[in-house]
């Protein structure tokens, strides 16, 4: 064995050296053409095989060897006979080399070659030269092993990432985009808590990787799948009818679908507001799945509804695109559930929540307006609704009718009709509701009459006030302002102090520590004279304002006379002087001229002239409003509470049951004076404990008939019982 090992050095050493010496004579083809493997690594080869006692390997090695000059067809002749000849080796081939065998003689796949490499001297198979496409299954494959996890899940990385961006930039096909979107359900599955049945293919860990992974696919993926559909710019199209629509159609969809589940569980206003920005850009592939149509709305409208300022507007955005996009098939559920959110969430008015439910009104009559004929529907049937809740609070007379109308639901409710009457066109079939709403208003005043549903009253009059002034029809609003200057004891001494005027803007029904303050009475006056000036300086133009005013002017001479208090006094002369100066100017103008009662259209063009010069009464009004909408803000906003009053401080008496004591006196003030170790405090205090047994027995007896005389509960209930929000899921 020494003795052969040291020949195969010699030989091996000699060839090498004769090798040289012919390389230098061989041309550059010949050169890349001819067999680098030598009779002695031949040689070698078989001694090691026959040294190992490995007599398969032996053969596999002699059959490559002997066949590596051999025609294909012969090739596969030759091995075809080794199942006849050597079946034992045959099965060997056929479980370890499949590939040998599988011999393809098409031209496509031509020769294999045996590739060498000189770092690791191994053997493969070449490929062949035409290869075929790869399944969408096989998109993409990791050169890295260490990428893959142990459940055969590629991990994404950074880098990985930066990949895929310039891939779903620049590539046109549909690989790119069914990556993302793959990607995108397996960020999600990562915060989800139901666990995925089918195999998830990427594996995304980390914050920085889930951000990336959002970030991809929302700011690249709008754009990569209208340029491989080969859309327009415009915003209303439909993807199903485009021809490549089916490539991409399942990404599509389940990318849509976790679109909508991250937004249902996405808490920060921020992200729910790029979300939705987002969405407003997909919202055209929506129309081709029809199975989303439902749970998009039931998003959207949480958005709307109970979202922050900027998340609402943008979530409306893509109601009213939905809406004027999808008419004949969504809007007639769209008109219903919007309502039905507006009536829901519209329970509880705060200085907080007005500004939501001021935005859901004006939102609601701008989806409203799209159709007329299809919203007249709705409207029939919900202010029909509201004038059976005002019939059987009128008839029946029971706690529980009175509270149906007097709460915010059925305010606002009327408030929006009004808005939505107001702002339809005049040929609109709309309109016709007009007469049926301010009966519906009128009807709400009269139900209880009462000083505690003074600022019912109020809102209930501005209503009536807009839908005159914007409709340009005659309303009778003054008789009941007037109705409260005249019932009203305002002389009366209030029993307690406030050191801030009541806001009537977010109240219905004064407390009856309210009605004892003199904010309540300052309120009330201030609602008034902003009331008639309103009402004076929309008709301060009109041939018979000086008709129709006339018994304002004698119903505010009569309450000067009566009241006694300065400020009020002093507030409503300015407003009858006002109402009188402009009286005597439309009196004298319109003596100038001479009017035919039948010819309508010289009178109308005598008033459009007044108008357009202005009265004197039309512009204080319009410099008043701004100083009061300044001040309504200012409420609103609470800038009072930052500012801090250095007042000072008053301390109450220390006697016992001073407070019940004196219940009764309207001359008593809310705090005393001490007076110590004299004898008219010992007198006063034991009379007062005699006084204070009848009291007692007075408060029992009166708390009885309050209770029974008490109007409604404070509570309010709901005036959409028979309707849900989530009916028509």
């Amino acid at each position: 064995m020494k003795v052969k090992t040291k020949k195969g050095i010699k030989h091996s050493n000699i060839s090498v050296k004769k090798r040289k010496k012919s390389e230098s004579k061989v041309s550059k083809d010949k050169y890349f053409k001819q067999d680098f493997e030598d009779d002695d690594s031949k040689e070698d080869k078989h001694w090691q095989n026959e040294r190992t006692g490995n007599k398969k390997i032996q053969k596999i090695d002699d059959i490559e060897s002997s066949d590596s000059d051999m025609d294909p067809e012969e090739h596969k002749k030759s091995l075809m006979k080794l199942k006849e000849t050597d079946l034992e080796f045959y099965s060997y081939l056929k479980k370890n080399d499949k590939n040998l065998l599988d011999f393809n003689l098409s031209d496509t796949d031509y020769d294999s070659y045996n590739e060498f490499d000189a770092d690791e001297s191994e053997l493969y198979h070449k490929p062949n030269d035409k290869l075929e496409v790869a399944s969408d299954e096989s998109d993409f494959e990791l050169e890295d092993t260490n990428d893959i996890s142990s459940g055969g899940q590629i991990k994404v990385t950074l880098q990985l990432l930066k990949v895929w961006q310039n891939d779903i930039q620049n590539d046109k096909t549909s690989k790119s985009i069914k990556i993302a979107v793959e990607a995108f359900h397996a960020a999600l599955k990562t915060i989800s808590e139901t666990q995925e049945e089918n195999f998830i293919k990427f594996k995304v860990e980390g914050s920085a990787i889930f951000n990336g992974v959002i970030q991809l696919c929302i700011l690249h993926l709008p754009n990569a799948f209208r340029n491989f559909l080969k859309l327009d710019t415009n915003t209303h199209f439909a993807a199903h009818k485009c021809k490549r629509f089916i490539k991409v159609k399942n990404s599509l969809k389940l990318y849509l679908t976790d679109l909508l589940t991250i937004l249902r569980n996405v808490s920060s206003a921020n992200i729910q507001t790029i979300l939705l920005k987002h969405l407003h850009e997909m919202l055209s592939y929506t129309q081709s799945f029809s199975s989303l149509k439902k749970p998009l709305l039931k998003v959207l409208l949480k958005f709307w509804s109970t979202g922050e300022e900027t998340v609402r507007v943008v979530a409306f955005l893509c109601i009213l695109r939905i809406a004027t996009s999808q008419k004949e098939s969504l809007l007639d559920t769209l008109l219903k559930s919007m309502y039905v959110k507006y009536v829901e969430n519209s329970k509880f008015v705060s200085p907080n929540t007005l500004p939501g439910i001021n935005f859901m009104r004006h939102s609601l009559t701008e989806i409203y307006l799209l159709d007329s004929d299809v919203s007249y529907n709705h409207a029939f049937l919900y202010i029909r609704q509201l004038a059976i809740h005002l019939r059987n609070a009128v008839t029946l007379k029971k706690k529980e009718n009175f509270q149906t109308v007097y709460n915010w639901q059925y305010i606002n409710s009327l408030f929006f009709w009004s808005k939505l009457i107001t702002l339809s066109k005049k040929e609109s079939i709309l309109h016709s509701l007009l007469y049926p709403l301010v009966q519906i208003i009128i009807g709400t005043i009269k139900v209880i009459p009462t000083q505690q549903y003074y600022p019912l009253r109020f809102h209930c009059l501005q209503m009536l006030t807009n839908i005159s002034k914007e409709t340009k029809t005659f309303i009778p609003i003054l008789p009941f302002l007037l109705e409260i200057l005249s019932s009203y004891d305002f002389n009366k001494k209030h029993k307690a102090v406030s050191m801030k005027p009541i806001s009537l803007i977010c109240i219905l029904r004064m407390s009856k520590s309210q009605l004892q303050e003199n904010g309540f009475k300052d309120s009330i006056i201030d609602a008034i004279y902003r009331l008639i000036l309103e009402n004076a300086a929309n008709d301060s133009h009109l041939v018979c304002f000086p008709d129709l005013y006339f018994p304002c002017i004698i119903q505010l001479k009569v309450f000067l006379k009566n009241c006694h208090v300065a400020n009020y006094c002093k507030k409503l002369k300015q407003l009858l002087e006002k109402i009188e100066e402009n009286s005597k100017y439309i009196g004298n103008e319109r003596a100038k001229e001479i009017f035919n009662l039948k010819n309508m259209t010289e009178i109308e063009n005598w008033e459009n002239r007044m108008k357009i010069q202005s009265t004197a009464l039309a512009k204080f009004y319009n410099s008043w409003i701004k100083i009061h909408q300044a001040q309504k803000l200012k409420h609103l906003t609470k800038n009072d509470e930052i500012s801090e009053y250095n007042l000072p401080s008053l301390r109450k008496s220390k006697r016992k049951k001073s407070n019940e004591e004196d219940i009764g006196s309207e001359e008593e003030s809310d705090f005393e004076l001490q007076i110590k170790g004299t004898e008219v405090e010992k007198a006063e205090n034991t009379s007062a404990r005699r006084s204070n047994k009848k009291s007692k027995k007075k408060i029992k007896t009166t708390n009885k008939k309050v209770s029974e005389e008490d109007d409604i509960p404070t509570e309010n209930t709901d005036i959409v019982t028979d309707i849900n929000s989530d009916d028509w899921e």
